[in-house]
């Protein structure tokens, strides 16, 4: 997929754009009543499968920083950014 971006208002459109993630542990926590020292009764292959999921995904984004770290810069030699004016 490839973008083109002119200015921070379509960079900004664009992030805005990427719909959440939607993980299972986060449903689960939802899901529970709102008292202290409440909590509803989550049968174990859910609570497994969203901590798995959690898990997963947690490795995933660390995986990614560890990348944008490494990334060597680029240098953009005909980009026009309006809000430097230049």
């Amino acid at each position: 997929m490839t973008v083109n971006l002119t200015g921070l208002d379509e960079l900004r459109a664009c992030l805005a754009s990427i719909l959440p993630l939607e993980l299972k542990g986060m449903e689960l926590l939802r899901g529970q009543p709102h008292r202290i020292g409440a909590i509803a009764p989550v049968p174990r292959s859910q609570v497994v499968e969203a901590v798995t999921e959690i898990v997963a995904y947690t490795e995933r984004c660390g995986a990614a920083a560890r990348s944008l770290a490494t990334l060597a810069p680029i240098p953009v030699l005909t980009a026009l950014v309006m809000e430097f004016g230049v």
